[in-house]
């Protein structure tokens, strides 16, 4: 042992490699003392060595170890070791290597007053070991076995049962966590939340300015009928007919309501939607509609009336 701090583990491991020594080299009770001594080479170590090298030779191996402990170690390193006992926990480490700490310190007090007992060791591992394995000691009603080294090795194997189910619960979780992670994106076609959102924001704010075109009246519904218009466009002499309208779509906030005058000369060459029913005996009879029909019958018509259905209102048509 050479220069440098001496603690209570260091002179525990001196004395417990001399002890290897002594049984390697078959060394004589008697002799053992002088035998290891001089390979300490510290400072303080030699001196006390040159000190009471006459008493090497009678010296015990048990009176060695007082002296080397008063010579390195603090006066008051015993209550301090038990300490350090108390303090120690289990924690996330397993009970194998929590009692194995515990025990270690313990034997660096091996040979002194403090040294604690079985019993003392198994009430504190008790206290400070993991709160579950507690627990689960209780239930199994580990109390009842007497031998220290007996309970220790059940309090083992209860607790290594219970690790490996933790551990199959915790593989089952990450299991279930990348499945979920890989799994692809749905393919239901339904849109994000926020996308969904958006779009009822935005029909929302339309409908609340969408100002609708005006029925058409029975009067403009006449005039389109008996001048080419298109019920959908309302323009005179479009050529087309509502199903077959290409736009654009009327502007309501400047549409204004279809009279005579605002129907223009007929376009020349123009080709009528009804070739077979004279336009201008249409337009004169259609004009004239009656007062007693409602006027519901002659609103939001999409599409042009048949020409037998208008020839029926004819004054001069056949009944």
């Amino acid at each position: 042992m050479g220069e440098g701090d001496v603690d209570a583990s260091l002179l525990w491991d001196w004395f417990n490699k001399a002890k290897q020594f002594f049984r390697h080299k078959s060394i004589e009770t008697s002799a053992r003392v002088e035998a290891i001594a001089w390979g300490m080479t510290g400072v303080h170590a030699v001196r006390w060595l040159s000190a009471n090298s006459p008493l090497l030779p009678s010296m015990s191996w048990d009176d060695y170890k007082i002296h080397m402990r008063s010579l390195f170690l603090p006066t008051d390193w015993k209550h301090s070791t038990r300490m350090d006992i108390l303090r120690v926990q289990q924690y996330s480490k397993s009970f194998l290597d929590f009692s194995l700490e515990l025990m270690a310190k313990n034997n660096l007090l091996a040979g002194t007053d403090s040294f604690l007992n079985d019993d003392f060791l198994r009430n504190t591992l008790e206290a400070n070991m993991d709160r579950e394995l507690a627990r689960e000691l209780n239930r199994e009603n580990t109390n009842s076995i007497v031998l220290f080294r007996d309970w220790l090795d059940e309090v083992k194997r209860i607790n290594e049962r219970r690790r490996l189910r933790l551990k199959e619960i915790e593989d089952t979780l990450a299991r279930i966590s990348l499945r979920n992670n890989s799994r692809p994106a749905s393919t239901t076609g339904r849109p994000p939340v926020a996308r969904a959102t958006s779009a009822s924001t935005m029909t929302a704010s339309t409908a609340s300015t969408f100002v609708s075109i005006p029925k058409l009246l029975p009067n403009e519904h006449a005039l389109l009928t008996a001048n080419g218009g298109c019920y959908k466009c309302r323009k005179f002499w479009a050529g087309h007919t509502s199903a077959r309208c290409p736009g654009p779509p009327i502007d309501a906030a400047t549409y204004k309501t279809l009279t005579a005058g605002s129907v223009p000369p007929r376009p020349t060459g123009y080709v009528s939607r009804f070739p077979s029913t004279p336009g201008a005996a249409v337009a004169a009879v259609i004009s004239e509609v009656p007062a007693d029909i409602p006027s519901a019958n002659l609103i939001d018509i999409t599409e042009e009336p048949c020409v037998p259905t208008v020839a029926a209102v004819l004054p001069n048509a056949s009944s």
